[in-house]
């Protein structure tokens, strides 16, 4: 039999802005004595948001550069040499301060160009409106600010929404009179639509850091004495033995001047869409978001799908595989709730970054990254467990490689868009949100992504044109799968 998949279903897999929604950027701020070795730490922790580029900024007010940034292109531990131990001495004393930000960054636009990598600094002679500043998120009326700032001969070098934030902060700040930064982002917030959590520092030794009036994305902090931690990723936090982790609200921001750290509330929000991709995808499995714990959430997914379940197992041919890593707490569950055996039929290769290489295809890729089990697969009805189908791209060749070169017997993939598999099942709204576990999924989630519903005015703009145009491309076209039964 087969099994048609609807345009507008399929459109949802097809926007390549969903394909973007996958990458994420990390953040990280400390104010703490010697901040840069806690900085370094902190991103490591957060390299699954990010593996293109890293950076920090630091304070020091004893140096000639009061702020200074050190930024390149990337993984963490090749940023800050630290297999070059004199080379890594050196980055340390250099950039050595009292408080601190840092960047993790994955090419969501730009280029893989040093000149993107953050923080962005701005250089000013008076110290309050030298600052520097990382951001994480997507404006998504991006292109008509972006128009009207340049009928003010503005000038964006880069065509990303970093660079407009610099110039809108920098404006908030002319003048002779001190603007607060309660204000000051107050400002931004009135502007933009979209997910935008930013971490700030500037010339005078003031830190602080906001998350978005609507909570798109997760930004924990923990004060303990004088010392304050802020990061995307509470495992970050954690990690520097720093306990109290709390999560900064929807329309919050934490602010450090003269060593007291304060919460101020800087924009409102009606209503919360904080991005269900977190869980699912994006956040480290020891991270917390808003109160829930994201391997209980994955657990529960798995115990869900394990629920909704209608494939008749009745042998003892089948094992579970889950897709390293992000899948494994799904696995996991599903293969308790369904009495299987959860194995490591994929292997995946940590040492394996990002390819450069011209012409390298899908299925080059997928052998690259993933080793088979063939101990494990061979002969076997593999229940493939995937956390997240976006465009099929990566899971079609991942699934060939398992039968032809694993030589399963069968393969079921339990998620999203239609495969090469004999039999393909994906989670239910319902299940996702029990997952969740949000009981009021429309003030509380954004889920647009899956459901085409999005909960900004420009973003449900940038979703018409965006399905206006696929549709004119696909017209005619149909989407089969083929399944056993």
């Amino acid at each position: 039999m087969s099994v048609k998949c609807s345009p507008k279903k399929q459109f949802l897999l097809d926007d390549p802005r969903a394909e973007e929604a996958r990458h994420e950027c990390g953040l990280a701020a400390i104010s703490i004595d010697k901040p840069l070795e806690k900085l370094y730490r902190m991103l490591l922790q957060q390299q699954n948001r990010g593996q293109l580029a890293a950076g920090i900024t630091t304070f020091n007010e004893n140096r000639e550069q009061r702020i200074d940034t050190y930024r390149k292109l990337g993984l963490v531990n090749d940023v800050f040499k630290s297999h070059m131990r004199e080379s890594s001495l050196a980055i340390l004393k250099n950039f050595e301060g009292t408080k601190g930000i840092g960047h993790v960054r994955y090419a969501t636009c730009g280029t893989d160009d040093e000149s993107y990598a953050q923080p962005f600094e701005r250089h000013h002679g008076r110290r309050w409106k030298w600052f520097s500043f990382a951001f994480n998120g997507n404006i998504a009326n991006f292109s008509p600010l972006k128009d009207e700032i340049e009928t003010k001969d503005y000038h964006l070098v880069r065509n990303i929404d970093t660079e407009l934030i610099l110039h809108h902060l920098s404006h908030q700040f002319r003048g002779d009179k001190i603007v607060p930064l309660k204000d000051a982002f107050g400002k931004l917030a009135e502007m933009y639509d979209g997910a935008w959590n930013v971490v700030y520092i500037n010339g005078e030794g003031t830190l602080a850091a906001t998350r978005d009036q609507m909570g798109f994305r997760p930004l924990s902090y923990s004060i303990q004495d004088d010392r304050v931690a802020i990061a995307s990723e509470s495992c970050a936090i954690t990690n520097l033995g720093m306990n109290n982790v709390k999560s900064l609200q929807p329309g919050e921001m934490i602010e450090v001047e003269n060593g007291k750290a304060e919460i101020k509330q800087f924009a409102k929000n009606k209503k919360t869409a904080r991005c269900m991709f977190e869980w699912v995808y994006f956040a480290n499995a020891a991270s917390t978001i808003d109160g829930k714990s994201v391997y209980q959430v994955r657990w529960r997914l798995g115990k869900e799908l394990a629920e909704e379940e209608t494939l008749k197992v009745n042998d003892n041919d089948y094992v579970v595989v889950g897709v390293p890593d992000t899948a494994k707490p799904v696995a996991d569950s599903y293969a308790h709730y369904m009495g299987l055996p959860s194995m490591e039929g994929l292997l995946r290769n940590r040492y394996v970054g990002r390819t450069f290489i011209e012409g390298v295809g899908r299925d080059e890729r997928v052998r690259e990254k993933y080793n088979l089990n063939k101990a494990v697969l061979k002969d076997m009805k593999v229940i493939l467990i995937e956390d997240s189908i976006v465009r099929g791209s990566t899971s079609t060749p991942l699934v060939k490689y398992i039968k032809e070169k694993g030589k399963a017997k069968e393969v079921h993939v339990r998620v999203s868009c239609p495969i090469g598999a004999d039999s393909l099942r994906y989670q239910s709204l319902d299940g996702l949100v029990k997952g969740i576990n949000y009981e009021d999924k429309e003030k509380s989630l954004c889920m647009a992504c899956v459901t085409g519903v999005y909960p900004t005015p420009h973003g449900e703009r940038l979703y018409q044109i965006a399905k206006k145009n696929h549709d004119q491309g696909i017209k005619g076209r149909t989407y089969e799968l083929e399944v056993k039964s």
